[in-house]
């Protein structure tokens, strides 16, 4: 009994298998022909594959002066190292360190010594050798003295003239004394110090105009200009106004940079000399575009440039040179005065390539749920 029960059940498998495979056989047959009809349908019409679409702005460039930062720090626009020219002992010390000097005023004194008194003997011995003189060239005119005679009296009073001078001047030289006005950085010596000719007494700055000093790469020397107005400040807070008052003609040895310098105003003193600097530093003015980096692409040689389209709705390329990067994008040159800018789409469209072209102003955003603008379409390279 059990036998004719389990041969039911297998045939009636059989019979459910072969069932459901000849209804799939005709279902797989309706949609393969289907497939074809379609594929076969727009070569049928003569259809044309659709141009692919962009995204293009007008852009319209214009003059920009582009912003170099840098980092340098304020110098005295001149600073002399006053050394003595005499030796001596310090008597008198005439200014404090830091302290404002003009031009003339003494900053050390030293002891004259016995410079008086050889002052004197060297003043008497000049009217003797006066008079010596008067008298030999008087007798040499009446011919009671040889020519001889009067040449060496006279060579006599140009002696002790010179001895005379140079005692005057090295009793001048124990006053040192400020060579312009300025601010005296520091000072060597104090009363009962003794010097030498040559020995250090002091330092002064002039400070009125300050110099701030940047270093400038080989690349945006070209870009600094003379005479422009640049925006500095310092790390205490100041913000002050500079003139580029000197571009080096010579780089560094080493770093390869160009010195420049700038003039700022100073007569108050506020500014300091050895601060740091950030200077905003203005480059020549040049045509350029302000855009987003996402507009950015590579030519096949890797070279950064934008893309645009001519009157006929084809892409060109050109190549672009960063002018100045911000925040907000950057400006770019080695563009035309005016253009059409592919901003969506450019890094699938090829140049010379045809598209159709979508202005950005007919574009509506899509909304925060939906998938982004369906204008734009991802056509070929070719």
């Amino acid at each position: 009994m059990k036998s004719p029960i389990k041969i039911s059940y297998v045939l009636a498998g059989l019979l459910a298998v072969g069932a459901v495979g000849w209804i799939m056989s005709g279902q797989q047959g309706t949609e393969t022909d289907s497939a074809a009809e379609q594929a076969a349908a727009p070569e049928a019409a003569g259809e044309e594959r659709p141009l692919p679409s962009v995204r293009v702005r007008e852009s319209h460039g214009e003059q920009h002066r582009a912003v170099l930062l840098y980092t340098g720090k304020t110098e005295a626009e001149r600073r002399a190292t006053i050394r003595a020219e005499t030796d001596g002992r310090v008597v008198e010390v005439g200014a404090e360190e830091s302290s404002p000097v003009k031009d003339g005023a003494a900053i050390v004194k030293l002891a004259t010594n016995d410079r008086v008194s050889i002052l004197r003997k060297a003043e008497s011995l000049v009217r003797q050798r006066s008079l010596e003189y008067d008298a030999a060239k008087k007798l040499a005119g009446k011919g009671f003295q040889s020519e001889t005679a009067r040449a060496e009296s006279e060579a006599n009073l140009s002696s002790a003239r010179a001895t005379l001078e140079e005692i005057r001047l090295d009793i001048e030289r124990t006053e040192i004394k400020a060579p312009f006005d300025g601010i005296l950085q520091s000072r060597s010596v104090e009363v009962g110090d003794f010097v030498q000719a040559g020995s250090e007494i002091a330092v002064v700055a002039d400070l009125d105009p300050m110099i701030v000093t940047v270093q400038v790469t080989e690349r945006e020397i070209g870009k600094v200009e003379l005479g422009v107005l640049a925006k500095i400040e310092l790390v205490d807070g100041q913000q002050v106004d500079g003139i580029v008052s000197r571009i080096a003609t010579t780089a560094d040895n080493l770093t390869r940079t160009f010195e420049v310098e700038l003039e700022v105003a100073n007569d108050d003193a506020s500014l300091l000399d050895g601060m740091t600097a950030r200077v905003l530093l203005p480059s020549h003015q040049v045509l350029a575009h302000f855009i987003t980096p996402s507009v950015l692409s590579l030519d096949d040689t890797g070279q950064v440039g934008v893309k645009s389209l001519d009157e006929d709705d084809r892409v060109i390329f050109y190549p672009v040179t960063i002018v100045e990067d911000t925040s907000d994008g950057m400006w770019v040159g080695g563009l035309p005065e005016s253009l059409r800018m592919i901003t969506v789409g450019q890094a699938f469209v090829a140049p010379g390539a045809q598209v159709t072209a979508v202005p950005e102003g007919a574009v509506k955003s899509a909304p925060e749920d939906e998938a982004p603008m369906d204008s734009v379409e991802i056509g070929d390279r070719s």
